[in-house]
C-alpha cells in the first residue's frame, strides 16, 4: 500500500511552515507533503528580527526597519549606526497568513491543524508510521520541527527565556528610530537579566524581559520585572497591552538526540535552527527550508540544519560557558562587542556571514584572563571525566 505523503512535517511552527510553503511554490513539485500542526489556528505570538545583510524574499513583510541599535548598562551605552544593514523585524501574523495562504494554493502540500502526535513515529519496511489525533499516518520521510520535550535544566548550557508585551502608551515616549537590543539590570548568581524594547511609534513599543540562566524561566518568574520594566520606560503615560508573547529557547543544546532512524530528521529549535549564542533563527530557517526542499524536489531525503563551521561553534560554546560561570561579567561582555572598531563585523558575525578578520576584531576587544581562564577550566574538566572513565574500567 501507497503511504499517504511522500513527506510528513510534524510541528506547523516557523521551520515547519517555511518548509511546506517552499514546497508549494514549485507548481511543478508532485511530493505529496502533510504538516501537522497542535493548534487550531495561528495568532500574533511572535516577532522575527535580523539584519538586513542582503535583500530576502520576505522584504513586503517587514513591519518596522531600525538603522540604530543601542546596548545599555550602569550607565554606559553604546549606540550602533548600521543603515546599511538595517535591524528588521517581521511579525508572525504576516508571515502565518503569507505561508498559510501559499500552502492552500497547493495541490501537493496540505497543512492540517488541530492534529497531535500521539506517540513517537516508528519505521517499519521503509515506511515511517505516526499515529495522531486524526487517524494514522504514514510516510517515507519525516521532518520533526517539535521540541523533543518540555524545557528543563540540563538540556543547554543556558536557556533564553522571555515575556513581552507589545503596549500603547498615551504619550509619545519611545524614540522610534533606535531599537534597544539589550538594557540591562543586575544579574543575580545565575542569571543574566535585561529588556529588549522594540518601539514601533513614538506611542507603541514591543518590551521584553529576557534572561539568559542555566535553566528555563516561566512567565509567572518574570511578570514582575516585566511589570516594573514597563512602568518605567512609560513614564507615568497611561497605557494598554496590545498582545503578549513568549519562549524558552535552548542555548548550546548538550543533549544528544538519539537518531530515529533514515529519512528522518530533526528541523527548527530543535534541530539547531536557532544560533546557540544569540537565539536568532529566522534568517537561518529560511536557509534551510530552501536547501531541504531542493533536496526533496530533487528527489533525494529531507536535510537537516547543516553544523555551524567549528571556529564559529567553538566561540559560540565558549561565550555560552563564561556566561555562565561568571553572569555578572555579561553586560561588560555585550557592550565591548558591540562596540568594535567596525561595527559591521558584529552585525556579519550574528548574522552568520562573519569572516576570520571579523571573528578576530570580536576577540580582540574581549578579556582575555576571563576566556583563556574558562578555556582551561573547561580542559581540565574533560581530562578528569576521561581519567575517571578510564579508571572505571580498569575496575
Amino acid at each position: 500500500m501507497a503511504p499517504d505523503a511522500d513527506l510528513l512535517i510534524l510541528g506547523g511552527g516557523c521551520a515547519g511552515l517555511s518548509l511546506g510553503a517552499r514546497l508549494a511554490e514549485d507548481a511543478l513539485c508532485v511530493r505529496r507533503t502533510i504538516i501537522l500542526e497542535a493548534r487550531d489556528c495561528y495568532e500574533d505570538d511572535r516577532t522575527w528580527c535580523f539584519w538586513r545583510t542582503k535583500p530576502h524574499k520576505f522584504e513586503h513583510l517587514v513591519s518596522q526597519s531600525w538603522n540604530t541599535v543601542a546596548l545599555g548598562a550602569g550607565g554606559r551605552q553604546v549606540r550602533v549606526a548600521c543603515p546599511a544593514t538595517p535591524y528588521q523585524m517581521v511579525p508572525s501574523r504576516a508571515f502565518y497568513a503569507q505561508t498559510q495562504e501559499t500552502i492552500e494554493r497547493s495541490s501537493s502540500v496540505d497543512l492540517f491543524l488541530e492534529t497531535t502526535v500521539h506517540e513517537a513515529p516508528r519505521l517499519s519496511a521503509s515506511i515511517w508510521h505516526v499515529e495522531t489525533s486524526g487517524g494514522p499516518m504514514t510516510a517515507r520521510h519525516v521532518v520533526d520541527t517539535r521540541p523533543p520535550r518540555s524545557p528543563r535544566m540540563g538540556d543547554a548550557l543556558l536557556w533564553q527565556s522571555f515575556f513581552g508585551q507589545e503596549i500603547e502608551c498615551d504619550a509619545a515616549v519611545f524614540d522610534p528610530s533606535t531599537a534597544n537590543l539589550m538594557d540591562f539590570e543586575a544579574p543575580d548568581d545565575n542569571n543574566v537579566f535585561f529588556r529588549y524594547v522594540l518601539p514601533l511609534s513614538p506611542y507603541r513599543a514591543l518590551v521584553e524581559t529576557t534572561v539568559f540562566g542555566p535553566q528555563p524561566v516561566t512567565i509567572r518568574e518574570l511578570a514582575a520585572r516585566q511589570m516594573n520594566g514597563v512602568d518605567c520606560l512609560r513614564r507615568g503615560a497611561s497605557y494598554r497591552v496590545l498582545r503578549t508573547e513568549n519562549g524558552q529557547l535552548p542555548m548550546g543544546t548538550i543533549v544528544d538526540w538519539p537518531d530515529p532512524g533514515p529519512g528522518y530528521v530533526r528541523g527548527g529549535i530543535a534541530g539547531g535552527a536557532a544560533r546557540p549564542s544569540t537565539g536568532y533563527a529566522f534568517q537561518r530557517i529560511q536557509r534551510w527550508a530552501e536547501r531541504a526542499a531542493a533536496a526533496i524536489r530533487a528527489g533525494a531525503p529531507p536535510l537537516g540544519h547543516p553544523p555551524d563551521p567549528v571556529f564559529r561553534r567553538a566561540m559560540d560554546h565558549l561565550f555560552l560557558r563564561v556566561m555562565r560561570s561568571h553572569p555578572e561579567r555579561a553586560p561588560d561582555l555585550f557592550i565591548r562587542m558591540f562596540g568594535v572598531s567596525n561595527p559591521a563585523s558584529v552585525i556579519r558575525f550574528l548574522s552568520d556571514e562573519g569572516s576570520l578578520a571579523d571573528y578576530f576584531r570580536i576577540v580582540a576587544v574581549l578579556p582575555k584572563r576571563l576566556f583563556l581562564g574558562e578555556l582551561l577550566g573547561s580542559i581540565r574538566g574533560t581530562q578528569l571525566c576521561l581519567l575517571y572513565t578510564s579508571d572505571a574500567a580498569d575496575e
